[in-house]
């Protein structure tokens, strides 16, 4: 079975993603394209991608969406820095998501340790 990959973010990166051959949709980050971006992840979603890039500025307007999607086997929705201002909602999507997967939370660990 092919898994079907897709991205979608700001068209910049993007462009990284479409030289990989994987499914680019741009989306900017406006109060108004927001309401497209849910049905566009929706519609991704239902049409059985696998994995899903998302650009951390788009994810944080969705986030509601992507957790119903968390507790599912598919799509697995993955984050991403984006272009803009950096707030760590991707580095904190990927510890929950981490911690659900082991039963602990490592990254604590190795910060932890990293103060040292």
């Amino acid at each position: 079975m092919v898994t079907r990959i897709a991205a979608f973010g700001e068209s910049d990166i993007m462009l990284i993603f479409k030289a990989v051959g994987i499914d680019v949709f741009p989306v900017t980050a406006g109060i108004e394209e927001i309401s497209e971006a849910e049905k566009k992840l929706r519609q991704l979603a239902g049409e059985g991608y696998g994995i899903i890039f998302m650009t951390e500025t788009i994810a944080i307007k969705l986030d509601q969406i992507i957790k119903e999607y968390s507790n599912k086997l598919l799509p697995s929705i993955v984050v991403i820095p984006g272009l803009g201002k950096r707030n760590n909602y991707a580095i904190r999507n990927l510890r929950r998501a981490i911690t659900k997967a082991v039963g602990a939370d490592v990254m604590a660990e190795e910060k932890l340790g990293a103060n040292k």
